[in-house]
């Protein structure tokens, strides 16, 4: 793998394999994973030594998700009408 920052891309044909079977051209690791974890895991993936995929696709998509985000309150100085109730 070739890792440029968190961005990881495959230098051979079998990690690019193993890429391509999570479905990804390239990996961007998130900031709560270890890029260089990752990277091991898919070398021993592509080179058929003790990988586990179904736990490295739970790893990044664990990772992934993020949490819905709030709505907001109206910061405007004009009284609230709620369309709802016309």
């Amino acid at each position: 793998m070739r890792i440029q920052g968190r961005n990881l891309r495959p230098s051979t044909l079998a990690e690019r394999r193993v890429l391509k079977t999570l479905g990804f051209d390239m990996l961007r690791v998130h900031r709560g994973l270890n890029p260089f974890m990752v990277a091991r895991h898919i070398r021993k993936l592509a080179t058929g030594r003790s990988g586990d995929l179904p736990a490295l696709r739970m790893l990044l998509q664990k990772k992934n998700n993020k949490p819905a985000g709030c709505e907001l309150p109206d910061s405007t100085s004009l009284p609230c009408v709620d369309e709802r109730a016309a």
